[in-house]
């Protein structure tokens, strides 16, 4: 899944129409979906819980549900790799937090791999992450630290905690 997806605001597409996109190439042509096609895309919509809005116009969406939906889409072609591109690029904190949540879940089911910014806040919801700078270097979560990323990446790094006492 790309990081951002260009649509025209003046297109009337529903939700339900941009997740049965990614039916297409399966065996799919352009024309009528069969009932298995919307069984697919409408299981899709629920796994990222947007099945309630489904007949929305995809453009009235927030940007957070719209990822949802876009996620949905790729998961509607029964994928056994699900590649993520900035998932969460524009999305507010909660919003991001949610994401993570579900693809954390998707996780024990498909193989999720996220490319992201935020070692940080990413680290909460996966067992390794890859380091990619002139190297490529696999750590598992729990061996990142503040000094293994200046290593990496040749600059200091400053974590905000938030859950220490006042």
């Amino acid at each position: 899944m790309p990081q951002h997806v260009q649509f025209d605001p003046k297109f009337p597409v529903s939700v339900l129409e941009v997740v049965l996109m990614g039916r297409l190439g399966n065996g799919t042509r352009f024309g009528p979906y069969g009932k298995a096609d919307r069984a697919i895309a409408l299981e899709a919509l629920q796994r990222l819980e947007m099945e309630k809005a489904i007949h929305d116009p995809f453009m009235a969406l927030s940007g957070g549900q719209r990822q949802r939906v876009l996620i949905a889409r790729a998961l509607a072609a029964k994928p056994e790799l699900l590649l993520l591109d900035e998932p969460t690029s524009n999305v507010d904190m909660a919003v991001e937090t949610g994401l993570f949540e579900l693809l954390h879940t998707m996780s024990e089911s498909i193989t999720v791999v996220v490319v992201s910014h935020d070692l940080g806040f990413v680290s909460q919801y996966v067992q390794s992450v890859i380091c990619v700078n002139r190297r490529v270097v696999v750590h598992p979560t729990t061996a990142v630290t503040g000094e293994v990323i200046s290593a990496l990446y040749g600059a200091d790094v400053r974590m905000v905690r938030h859950d220490h006492g006042v």
